[in-house]
């Protein structure tokens, strides 16, 4: 599916399978319906995993949340990315093909649930950034993510990868929060 979901041919997607419409039919209602039961246990994969982050930070003491972020990150990356290892195809179909699809804000999904991990972990009702610049930021953060499992040739690699990246978004990200904070206790004073 090289050319994304919308302008596959399902002919095309049924002959390159193996098969017939017919048979195709016999399975499937749609094209939609397809491409929802590739992608539709990868998406909930990595959902879930975003949640346990979601969670566990949620279940830190306010005060340790901040400091505790990149710690929670670091803990669930290399299952993350395990699991999108096990599920390239359909990683990429979600980052790549899910134009036209219920997938296609599946990336935004993801987007909100960092958003709100960050949140929780700076304590505050929102992240200190120009909300453009948040969307913008973790949405290459992800977009980033997955092109390093699509593209990397082993996990080792991949990881290392991985961890330069998370580095670079956390560290920045913490930096961003601390920095606010420290401006927030001035004005208290």
């Amino acid at each position: 599916m090289d050319v994304g979901f919308q302008r596959a041919s399902l002919r095309r997607i049924v002959s390159e399978a193996g098969y017939t419409l017919g048979a195709f039919y016999g399975y499937y209602n749609s094209k939609e319906e397809l491409f929802n039961a590739l992608v539709e246990p990868a998406a909930k994969g990595i959902l879930t995993s975003l949640t346990e982050m979601a969670e566990i930070l949620n279940g830190l003491p306010d005060e340790e949340k901040l400091a505790k972020m990149t710690d929670v990150f670091t803990a669930y990356m290399p299952r993350l990315v395990d699991f999108l290892m096990d599920n390239r195809d359909e990683t990429y179909l979600l980052l790549e093909c899910a134009g036209g699809t219920r997938y296609e804000n599946f990336l935004s999904g993801m987007m909100e649930q960092n958003l709100l991990f960050m949140t929780q972990a700076s304590g505050k009702a929102e992240l200190p950034l120009e909300p453009l610049a948040q969307k913008l930021l973790v949405r290459s953060y992800f977009s980033t993510l997955g092109q390093a499992v699509l593209e990397g040739d082993d996990r080792e690699e991949i990881m290392r990868t991985i961890n330069d990246i998370q580095s670079v978004f956390t560290d920045g990200m913490v930096h961003i929060l601390q920095k606010n904070r420290e401006k927030d206790g001035k004005k208290g004073q």
